[in-house]
């Protein structure tokens, strides 16, 4: 396991940023029974976030423990927001498949080496499709009927908010990686001056 790192934080706060962004764009306000887009988008930022630093930097092996705790706060934190009688233990169980099924999209599609070159794109098109689906469950467990063309505009909302995330935490490698490499530099050329 890594050391932490105040710089790993970048990748959680990026990606609220640029999710936040997203929802703007995307132009879609009202969420269910009270929990807007905007929030959702948020949530769902701050999810990916937290399980790609515990994924990628940290290497924590209790990662599925990390979802857990995540998914119950979130839980909580939704039960504020929403205006409908409902029982926090199956908005739980939602929020941890949606968490788990974020974790694998994460380890075997945004951190695959080969996948470079398209990760972000192919991030978006799978996050797209889960955000597609956890909306749908929502609804249906807040017994709402889904509107008329519901699939196509949460897959484009999904679609637009993974792929800010994705170029987000992407950004957020490259600086911590520019970082890490000053660092080094800087040590070398210390450690070169003191053998002088």
């Amino acid at each position: 396991m890594q050391r932490f790192k105040i710089q790993y934080l970048l990748i959680l706060v990026f990606p609220l940023i640029a999710s936040w962004i997203g929802s703007m764009l995307a132009g879609m306000n009202s969420g269910a029974s009270g929990l807007s887009f905007s929030q959702l988008s948020l949530g769902i930022a701050f999810v990916t976030g937290t399980l790609a630093i515990s994924l990628k930097y940290l290497t924590w092996p209790w990662h599925y423990l990390l979802a857990i705790v995540i998914s119950a706060l979130l839980a909580l934190l939704s039960l504020q927001a929403i205006r409908a009688p409902i029982s926090i233990f199956p908005l739980f169980l939602l929020n941890l498949t949606y968490a788990l099924l974020t974790l694998l999209a994460l380890r075997y599609v945004f951190y695959i080496k080969f996948l470079f070159r398209i990760r972000t794109i192919l991030f978006g098109v799978v996050g797209a499709i889960l955000f597609s689906i956890y909306l749908a469950a929502l609804y249906t467990l807040l017994t709402i009927e889904l509107p008329s063309g519901f699939w196509n505009a949460s897959f484009l909302y999904g679609l637009i908010l993974y792929v800010f995330i994705g170029f987000a935490m992407s950004l957020a490698d490259l600086v911590i990686l520019q970082m890490e490499i000053k660092k080094l530099k800087h040590e070398d050329s210390s450690s070169d001056d003191s053998g002088q």
